[in-house]
């Protein structure tokens, strides 16, 4: 069976951001954005990059560990997804490089070892950065499924989408930039 264009797009999604087309039925993909890290015939992995969680910022988690937060930027937590929560994912830009770090696609990293906090917290680290607790996952043919059933809308990131404000309504942004350039509304309006 040969493969088509547009099969081959939805099987190569790594470096892209989805985005959420419905509220579906779990709170946290409502209006999610998520950055894939990785997707090939197995599966995928990506992490959502606009879910603040509330009160959580580097300096609280260094606080409750009684560690000094003098000079230590005050980065918000996000919440990356429900698999390997107690994980810290950071999606960083590649002007900081350790030997835990993978590159993804165009300039952007991601670094899971916890050392990379060790020199994030002593401002040497890379310029541009997510803090993320957990990722999302998806099995074999699982993403492609949800891709070609409009529950996901791949797009191109930008800097402003991926490493923006976590505060600023970064699916809102996005709505504007796809729906402008597409008949999106048209399309998604009938299933509001």
């Amino acid at each position: 069976m040969r493969m088509s264009n547009e099969d081959n797009n939805i099987r190569n999604l790594t470096g892209k951001i989805l985005f959420s087309t419905s509220s579906g039925s779990s709170e946290y993909l409502n209006k999610s954005m998520i950055y894939l890290c990785s997707h090939d015939r197995n599966g995928a992995m990506g992490i959502i990059i606009n879910k603040l969680i509330p009160d959580m910022t580097v300096c609280n988690v260094l606080k409750k560990m009684k560690i000094s937060t003098k000079g230590v930027e005050n980065l918000n937590i996000l919440f990356g997804g429900i698999e390997e929560s107690d994980r810290c994912f950071i999606l960083h830009s590649d002007d900081y490089m350790s030997s835990h770090s993978t590159i993804i696609h165009d300039r952007v990293a991601l670094t899971i070892n916890g050392d990379i906090l060790n020199v994030i917290t002593s401002s040497k680290g890379p310029e541009k950065k997510l803090l993320c607790m957990g990722c999302c996952i998806w099995d074999m043919d699982q993403l492609e499924n949800e891709v070609a059933s409009s529950y996901w809308i791949p797009i191109e990131p930008d800097e402003a989408l991926l490493f923006g404000n976590p505060k600023m309504d970064k699916w809102g942004k996005a709505w504007m930039k796809i729906g402008s350039k597409t008949n999106v509304f048209l399309d998604l309006q009938g299933n509001a």
